[in-house]
């Protein structure tokens, strides 16, 4: 009986032929295939080929939907594929588990270097609330592999386009309460990383808004004593959101969320992260005003001021050598750079090398994750804003700006 559509996102075609070859064993449950690149060669079964141009995932998602003739839609990319009993798996646990929504196997991801690491994910039916106090679904749960019931997208709505690669997250988030996940524990999906580079701000923003719309006390935090210290709970929450915000690189919210906790409850661990986040920003003088007036030890607070005034020194090095052209002794020494300090700086500094180099994608690279550490830097901003005028992505510029604004 075949009653799943097969969608496949193109991201890298060259993988399409392992894709589709992944399905040979799984043909008793397949309807049709959607894939929404360009008509490659002949295939031994009919390919519906979408030919869109939109790299938007969110938007290739939905055109899916609307397109897909199933019950139930497999999500593919072509740098992914699944195993041959995968969708006899699946179709065990639907006839046993007839209120699930969304099936996930485990993961296995080859990396750039062709290194794989195994992911075994939990199962997590009738305990999907639990996943709102992990706040990264991106941890807990894969994209690729995964089964989902074509309804539930009349009933909740289509995946927000505004969020183009954390699409699949995103809807997650905001609908945990609202649909059923089941781990099939024997199915794994293999994904090929073929992108080193990664926006994490549509990822930071929707934690942002995920930690606004669920209940702190109840849902998010609940293992924290409210009833015993709220102020300390409190300043708790907020330095976890802080330290989340602080792994996708948007520094700034990272920084409001350690003065909300220090000013919630006064603490040197929240303190000495807002200094650090403030060192990684490169705003080197609001570092040293929160290590000096903050309370800190005699000692702690000598080591902090050596250290900065050391990495400024460091940054206004640098920034020489690109005015002096010595651009292959900068990049030359960059590791070494990098292995000392990672902050906003660097990263500004060799998106400008890059762009003399007129490596411009590259250029746009670096200079978008040093805005992402520090937009409110105007250099930075005006840097990027250059290459994006070179490339035409002044529209991405703006809208990485209102996410990590708003």
């Amino acid at each position: 009986m075949s009653f799943i559509t097969v969608c496949i996102i193109h991201q890298s075609s060259e993988n399409l032929k392992e894709t589709l070859g992944s399905l040979k064993g799984n043909e008793n449950f397949i309807k049709d295939i959607i894939y929404t690149g360009k008509v490659q060669n002949k295939y031994e079964r009919d390919i519906r080929f979408l030919e869109l141009n939109t790299e938007n995932r969110a938007c290739l998602r939905n055109i899916c939907i609307r397109e897909a003739k199933g019950e139930y839609i497999l999500w593919l990319s072509d740098t992914s594929y699944i195993e041959e009993t995968t969708l006899e798996e699946y179709d065990q646990i639907l006839r046993e588990f007839k209120d699930v929504d969304i099936i996930y196997p485990n993961e296995i991801i080859i990396d750039l270097y062709g290194e794989e690491k195994i992911k075994n994910y939990k199962d997590w039916y009738q305990n999907e609330s639990e996943l709102i106090q992990g706040l990264t679904l991106e941890e807990f749960i894969p994209q690729w592999g995964v089964l989902t019931k074509k309804e539930i997208f009349d009933r909740i709505g289509l995946f927000d386009e505004d969020f183009e690669d954390y699409e699949f997250y995103r809807f997650l988030a905001f609908n945990l309460k609202k649909i059923k996940l089941k781990h099939s524990d024997e199915s794994f999906t293999t994904n090929r990383i073929t992108e080193s580079f990664i926006d994490t701000s549509f990822r930071s923003k929707t934690l942002r808004d995920f930690v606004g719309i669920y209940d702190w006390k109840k849902e998010i935090f609940p293992l924290l004593n409210w009833e015993k210290n709220e102020k300390l709970a409190l300043g708790t929450a907020y330095t976890t959101i802080g330290e989340k915000l602080e792994r996708y690189y948007d520094l700034l919210n990272a920084s409001d969320y350690y003065k909300r906790s220090i000013l919630s409850f006064h603490n040197q661990y929240s303190l000495k992260k807002l200094i650090d986040v403030y060192i990684s920003m490169g705003e080197f003088d609001k570092a040293l005003y929160f290590t000096k007036k903050q309370g800190l030890k005699d000692e702690e607070i000598k080591k902090y001021t050596a250290f900065i005034n050391d990495l400024k020194k460091l940054v206004q090095e640098l920034e020489n050598f690109v005015k002096k052209g010595k651009i292959k002794d900068l990049l030359s020494s960059i590791n070494d750079i990098v292995s000392v300090y990672e902050g906003a700086p660097i990263y500004n500094i060799l998106g400008v090398v890059h762009f003399i180099l007129e490596d411009y994608e590259n250029s746009f690279r670096f200079l978008t994750k040093a805005v992402t550490m520090n937009p409110e830097k105007e250099e930075y901003v005006e840097n990027l804003f250059e290459v994006g005028k070179i490339i035409n992505k002044e529209s991405k510029i703006q809208s990485l700006l209102n996410r990590l604004k708003s």
